[in-house]
Parts: structure tokens; sequence; C-alpha cells
């Protein structure tokens, strides 16, 4: 019974982690289209016009509501572990997801440690690992820029990484070697 919910908390918070990182994408494509509009119109610097950049917008707006409904299905379909199809377009989007459980320490077992690897497309996005001891646990982040580390990665986020980039499915990993 202790091994479903953990598998439902952590179901629940990929779920969480997914809403978030799509909110913050959203939000930084609007900041930069906000800065367009207050710049002006087309000009001899080649700048969109406002009607340009309704159009645009109204089309990134169509695909962030595909991402919720995505996101709403999940949850209404039992919170399946599988990641939401990827859809052209979704410029940023989470594509490349993997998970890889691992006993950190001696004293530890039944593989309470994970990393979890985030990227899009392109292979940029974010490691977060979780390491479980005896008496605490400590979570961490890297950012990730084209598959690589922009701070160095631990074997097992390694793995993970390379393993949300060769495109596997199941979203769960095996042990790190």
């Amino acid at each position: 019974m202790p091994t479903y919910v953990a598998v439902f908390a952590l179901v629940l918070a990929y779920v969480a982690l997914v809403a978030a990182y799509v909110a913050l994408r959203t939000l930084a494509k609007l900041r930069r289209a906000t800065t367009i509009i207050a710049r002006g119109t087309r000009g001899p610097d080649g700048q969109m016009s406002l009607v340009e950049l309704t159009e645009r917008n109204s089309a990134r707006t169509e695909v962030v509501a595909e991402e919720i409904a995505d996101l709403r299905a999940m949850v209404a379909d039992g919170l399946h572990a599988g990641p939401p199809k990827p859809v052209e377009g979704r410029q940023g989007a989470l594509e490349n997801l993997a998970l890889v459980r691992y006993d950190a320490f001696g004293e530890m077992s039944g593989r309470l440690s994970f990393s979890l690897a985030l990227l899009d497309g392109k292979g940029d996005g974010v490691t977060i690992s979780a390491i479980a001891g005896s008496s605490d646990t400590r979570v961490y982040a890297k950012g990730v820029a084209d598959g690589k580390g922009e701070h160095e990665l631990t074997p097992e986020e390694q793995q993970a990484v390379s393993s949300a980039l060769s495109r596997r499915r199941p979203l769960l990993g095996r042990k790190a070697s």
C-alpha cells in the first residue's frame, strides 16, 4: 500500500511539474510578446505590426490550450504516467522525459532516490534529483542545454538525460550502473 501511495505522489508531482513548466514557458512568451507590442508597429527595423502579433499570439494560445487539455485528460484518466503526446508546433514543450531510480547509499534500499530529466526537443531543460538518506532527503536541480549539464551531472542524471534524448518510453528507467 505505501508503494501505491508513493507512486501516486510521484505521478501527481510529475503532473504538477509539467503544469508549472508549461505555465512558466507561456509566461516568458507573453512577456516577450508584450515587449514587442510596446516597441510599436512595423518600421524600418522590421518589427511586427500589432495585427501580426495578435495572429501569432492567437496561434500560441491555441497550442497552450491543447497542452492544458492534455494535462486535464491525464488527470481525468487516473494520472497515467506517460507524458503528453508530442504535437508539431509546440516549440519548447516537454517532449523528452526520463526517470532513473536508484539507491544512493548502502544503508537505504528500495530505490528511493531518483533523477528526473525534463527536456524539450532541442535537449534543453532541467534535471531534478532527490537523494534519500536515512534521516533526510535532499533535492537538486541542474539546467541542461543541448543535452549537456550546465553543471557537472552525476552518472544517474546523465543516464536520465541520455534516456530522455533517446526518447525511450516508458518513463521509468532502470537502476544506474
